[in-house]
């Protein structure tokens, strides 16, 4: 049985939200206004024929005005987003059980504010050091390819590397990640991520915070950055002041390529999507290989920081000749440097003929991504010292740019391809 005062009080809703007087509304439907008022009162109902009217003229439906403002009231949840706050808040424990245990941590719990110390006793005038890291062009290949990991240790290495360049030792690092909340453990899998590449390296892992905005996000979809705060000695920043002519280049080996790339990567793949799982060799799979993340240097450049090896640094991103990753080098001098052995995968890229060697050039930095300067006595020592870590290759040296004028970076030699 109908209940009249719901039906009244659900003509007399839409009714005002419409701007509609009894009267205007009794004008449109054909009857008086007191009729409309004893609807609205309670005390009687529309006839059938007139409900359908009533709903047409008000923009609403017959349903909703015959089952009053139950429909209207009803209860709106997290759930009717798409946001399923139990299983997040799950996921957010476990993930709090991947953060540091530290004493220099004091306390990093979901969005509370990171607590936390530093050991700075040994420093005359510590310096602190904050950057934010977003993985760029890379980041959108890696989701949609289930690199979902390779993604998370690029960006931690990516985020370490540029605080390291400056002699800054990375402390501590937390993550963000805004997602639509449908795949735990595609988040729990990143958390883990983060967690080893920041150990792996020195640095406490102050957690994953997520962000879940399911009514933005749609499944496997999110965008992920992290904050890194480290600390140096003023005196120790590595400023490139200390280069000087005849100092010793030596070139970092990485498996990875630099998110600068990576759109020229996407136009690669949509002109020949055959080759995205096509072998470069008899072991490797080139879309495997393209998302290999970066390499870390944090723990051979504080090695070397440490005894004094290190006059400079040259953070490559993109293009080896790329004049503004030198931007730290002094006046009058530059970098005479030549391309060292091309890795396979990049050698894979240029086969395809889709550059000429100029282009390649200036587009890639073939497996080299971080330039170090050191004096030419110390070089020895210093290569003794990288082979224990990574790769490397001697790549030139300094001189007067006197017949490169303003040039900073030009290449030794020929390119023998």
């Amino acid at each position: 049985m109908l209940d009249k005062e719901k039906v009244g009080r659900a003509i007399s809703t839409q009714r005002k939200v419409k701007g509609m007087t009894q009267k205007q509304l009794a004008d449109l439907l054909n009857v008086s206004y007191q009729a409309v008022s004893r609807w609205e009162q309670g005390i009687s109902l529309p006839s059938i024929d007139i409900m359908y009217d009533i709903a047409q003229v008000l923009e609403s439906t017959v349903d909703f005005l015959l089952n009053g403002l139950s429909e209207e009231r009803k209860a709106i949840s997290y759930l009717d987003t798409g946001l399923d706050t139990k299983k997040l808040y799950i996921v957010k424990d476990r993930l709090n059980n991947l953060i540091t245990k530290s004493d220099m941590l004091i306390h990093a719990k979901y969005v509370d504010p990171v607590f936390f110390k530093m050991d700075t006793l040994e420093m005359e005038e510590p310096v602190y050091v904050f950057a934010n890291h977003v993985p760029g062009s890379k980041e959108r290949f890696a989701m949609d390819n289930g690199y979902d990991r390779e993604i998370c240790i690029d960006l931690v290495s990516n985020a370490s590397n540029n605080l390291i360049r400056f002699g800054v030792k990375p402390a501590i690092l937390q993550a963000n990640i805004v997602c639509g909340n449908n795949d735990s453990g595609q988040i729990l899998t990143m958390g883990e991520a983060l967690k080893e590449a920041c150990e792996n390296n020195g640095i406490i892992f102050a957690g994953l915070e997520v962000a879940a905005q399911a009514i933005n996000y749609h499944a496997g979809e999110y965008k992920i950055s992290a904050s890194i705060i480290g600390v140096v000695d003023r005196k120790k920043i590595i400023t490139g002041s200390e280069i000087t002519e005849g100092d010793i280049i030596i070139g970092l080996h990485t498996d990875g390529i630099s998110s600068i790339s990576y759109p020229f990567i996407k136009v690669i793949l949509d002109r020949r999507p055959d080759i995205t799982y096509a072998k470069i060799d008899a072991n490797h799979i080139f879309i495997d290989e393209l998302m290999k993340p970066n390499t870390s240097y944090v723990n051979v450049i504080n090695e070397l920081h440490q005894q004094n090896l290190v006059h400079g640094i040259f953070h490559i991103n993109r293009s080896l000749f790329n004049r503004k990753c030198y931007n730290t080098m002094p006046k009058g001098l530059g970098a005479s440097i030549s391309v060292p052995p091309i890795p396979a995968l990049f050698q894979y890229i240029y086969d395809l003929n889709l550059m000429d060697k100029k282009g390649f050039l200036e587009d890639f930095s073939p497996g080299i991504s971080m330039l170090l300067v050191v004096a030419r006595e110390e070089c020895d020592k210093v290569i003794n010292i990288i082979g224990k870590y990574h790769k490397c290759y001697i790549m030139g040296n300094i001189k007067k740019d006197s017949e490169y004028p303003d040039a900073k970076v030009w290449m030794e030699g020929t390119l023998k391809w």
